[in-house]
């Protein structure tokens, strides 16, 4: 069920919940305060942030509504690309320590890297 910019305002208003179906968890008032929106002064959504949050919340994928829909496979090259990165950032924090370890300037290899002299040495003693 799609959740309307009307039922996003009664929501914020009033509290409650929005049920959504089986498919779908409710939407809550704790659902909307943890979405990164812009909000006037005393906290409430500008007028150009309703249909954003309505957009955020509709776009959310149901268990059923996943497979077949194409966004699995989007979901999958995003867990593919997020997965070729953490192991690029090993393979890269492997090669700064081996260098490290001989002896290479620690500017050089920040240069090389494209990090900070304080980060190559946070990588080194495996910090963060």
């Amino acid at each position: 069920m799609q959740v309307t910019v009307q039922q996003i305002k009664d929501l914020w208003a009033h509290g409650g919940r929005i049920d959504r179906g089986d498919d779908y968890s409710p939407v809550t008032t704790d659902d909307l305060s943890a979405l990164d929106i812009d909000t006037d002064d005393d906290g409430v959504p500008l007028d150009s942030e309703w249909q954003v949050i309505a957009d955020q919340i509709n776009s959310e994928v149901s268990a059923e509504a996943a497979p077949g829909s194409g966004h699995e496979l989007l979901l999958q090259g995003v867990e593919d690309a997020a997965r070729a990165i953490d192991d690029a950032v090993e393979e890269r924090d492997g090669r700064i320590r081996h260098a490290v370890a001989s002896r290479v300037p620690v500017a050089a290899i920040a240069r090389a890297a494209g990090l900070t002299c304080k980060r190559i040495y946070q990588i080194r003693d495996n910090r963060r």
